[in-house]
C-alpha cells in the first residue's frame, strides 16, 4: 500500500505518530485514562471495544455538549464562508484488489447496518464515534475532523452533488460522492472519492470539502484522518477476499 499526501509518500511511522496523538485525545474525550501508547493499533482496538459497549444514544449523550458547540461553530463557519471551500485530499494505491471490489465493499460499510460493519467502521480511525446508516443513501457521522478540539455530527447524503466543487475525473471509473449537512440542513461540505484500476490493483483519490474558513491545521490533519481510515478499510476489504 502507498499513501500520498501533497505529492509526498506517507510512511508507516508518520501514520503511527498521528494515530498516537489522536488515540490519546479520544481516550480523554471518553473519560478514560490511557497507558503509554506504544502500539496505537492495539489501543485503537481497545477503544473500539469501549465504543461498542455504548448504544448510539449513550454515545450521543456523552458527546452532546461538545456536539452542540461544534454545531454552532460549523454553522457560523459555513455561513461566513458562503460557497468558498477548502479541500482535504489524500491518495492511496493498493495492490491485489480491484476498483469494483473496493467501491462495492465501501458502499456496504457505509450503508448497510450490521454489528460487523459497525466494528470495522469504529476500528478504521480512533476519531470515529458513530457511523450510522439512515435509509438507503444517508450516513450519520459523529467524528473529530482533523485536529478539531471537539467532535462534530453531520449527515452525508450519497449521490447528491449539490454545490460540490471537486470535479469528476473521467479517468476514474467509480466514485463515492455525497453532500454533508448539519442536523438543521445547512450544507457544510461534501465528499468525492474516486476509484480506478491499476495494473496490479486499485487507486483511490479522496477529497473532502470544508467551509473556506476552516483552519488549515484541521484540513492538513484530516488528510491523515483519511489516510488512517481508508488504509484500514481497504486492507480489511482485501483481507476478506
Amino acid at each position: 500500500m502507498k499513501i500520498i499526501i501533497d505529492g509526498k509518500n506517507i510512511t508507516n511511522n508518520q501514520l503511527t505518530q498521528w494515530k498516537k496523538t489522536r488515540v490519546k485525545k479520544v481516550f480523554k474525550t471518553l473519560g478514560y485514562k490511557s497507558a503509554e501508547i506504544n502500539n496505537p493499533d492495539s489501543m485503537i482496538e481497545q477503544l473500539t471495544n469501549i465504543k461498542m459497549n455504548y448504544s448510539y444514544q449513550e454515545m450521543y449523550n456523552k458527546l452532546k455538549l461538545k456536539l452542540k458547540l461544534s454545531e454552532i461553530i460549523m454553522g457560523m463557519c459555513a455561513a461566513l464562508s458562503g460557497n468558498r471551500r477548502k479541500f482535504s485530499r489524500t491518495e492511496i494505491h493498493l495492490d491485489g484488489i480491484t476498483a469494483a471490489e473496493a467501491i462495492e465493499s465501501i458502499d456496504n460499510l457505509m450503508l448497510n447496518p450490521s454489528e460487523e460493519n459497525t466494528r470495522v467502521n469504529l476500528s478504521a480511525c480512533p476519531d470515529h464515534y458513530a457511523l450510522r446508516p439512515l435509509g438507503e443513501n444517508e450516513l450519520e457521522v459523529i467524528e473529530t475532523t482533523g485536529n478539531s478540539p471537539v467532535p462534530v455530527q453531520f449527515f452525508i447524503v450519497f449521490d447528491d452533488e449539490t454545490r460540490l466543487q471537486t470535479p469528476r475525473d473521467p479517468s476514474y471509473t467509480y466514485q463515492s460522492v455525497g453532500v454533508a449537512r448539519m442536523k438543521n440542513g445547512t450544507v457544510i461540505g461534501g465528499v468525492r472519492h474516486q476509484i480506478k484500476d491499476t495494473e496490479k490493483g486499485m487507486q483511490i483519490k479522496l477529497s473532502v470539502e470544508f467551509p473556506a474558513l476552516t483552519p488549515t491545521s484541521i484540513i492538513k490533519s484530516h488528510q491523515m484522518h483519511l489516510a488512517c481510515e481508508f488504509s484500514y478499510w481497504l486492507q480489511w476489504i482485501k483481507d476478506q477476499k
